[in-house]
């Protein structure tokens, strides 16, 4: 499914954590990675202004264990005055149909939170992206929170059009996955408007579970109330998930990349790698 994957780097303590992580990116179907770094012009950095050499040396040393690890690397430094307009264009040059970044910012402040450049790829963007995330321990430093594989998987549904990009991406993520927990929040507008809602959201689930299956996954259905990104999350963690598959517009909770929507709060909340799925253009209409 994501045979080519761009990796974006910020030459960060948190790179190391977030590579770690890169091999489980074969049980989404990567076979290639391209790791690039782009250097913001204006900075007096990067290669454009003598450090080409070591660039290059440290994206090499973290391609070895991806390609240890059965991947195909290739490196590139970039420099650019819009460094997430220019992660799209690499991801377009290069045929990438994934994207990955941290979910935190470059300066490390207090805790974790999505950074201003993974923000303006997931808001620009028209592929899905991967968002690492990356916890900041004050003993050790930066950590890793992905886990082995994708044992545990949530998928969030509203069940709108743009949704269904998702459920297509977990259907083929199936056949790699251990179990699909499949949610709907239910809103509190949703249960005065249909008094059957619950009812009908739990058919479309069963039917959404049927698709996994018939895929060659496992799927369990849920129902949630009470704040979308917060009942994710808490799924989640029940759940111990290795991965949450949501869509990148939708009605309500994922309708909107804009800092302050609950699909950007998901991303700030949920404590493991979040899998946002855009529309494509063939699937409109």
């Amino acid at each position: 499914m994501f045979r080519t994957a761009l990796i974006a780097l910020d030459y960060s303590a948190a790179q190391g954590p977030l590579l770690d992580c890169l091999p489980d990116l074969r049980d989404m179907g990567v076979a290639r990675v391209i790791l690039t770094h782009v250097v913001k012009t204006g900075y007096g950095q990067g290669a454009e202004f003598g450090n080409r050499d070591p660039l290059e040396a440290w994206l090499s040393d973290r391609a070895a264990p991806l390609r240890e690890a059965g991947l195909e690397v290739d490196v590139e430094i970039r420099a650019a005055g819009e460094v997430a307009k220019d992660i799209l264009s690499a991801a377009g040059e290069h045929g990438a149909n994934l994207i990955v970044v941290g979910s935190r910012g470059q300066n490390m402040l207090r805790g974790l939170f999505l950074g201003s450049v993974a923000r303006e790829v997931i808001h620009l963007t028209t592929l899905p992206v991967r968002l690492e995330w990356i916890e900041v321990n004050d003993a050790v430093g930066c950590e890793r929170t992905c886990h082995a594989g994708l044992q545990r998987v949530i998928l969030a549904t509203d069940f709108s059009p743009q949704a269904q990009a998702a459920e297509a991406a977990a259907a083929m993520l199936a056949p790699h996955a251990g179990v699909f927990d499949l949610l709907h929040v239910v809103t509190p507008d949703e249960q005065r408007r249909y008094a059957r809602w619950r009812v009908m959201a739990r058919a479309a689930l069963d039917n959404i579970a049927h698709e996994i299956a018939a895929a060659g996954g496992k799927a369990e259905a849920h129902l949630a109330e009470g704040k979308p990104s917060e009942a994710i999350a808490r799924l989640a963690a029940e759940r111990n998930a290795d991965l949450i598959v949501v869509g990148k517009h939708g009605q309500n909770w994922v309708e909107s990349m804009v800092i302050g929507s609950t699909a950007a709060n998901l991303c700030e909340i949920a404590r493991r790698p979040v899998l946002l799925v855009p529309l494509r253009n063939d699937d409109e209409g």
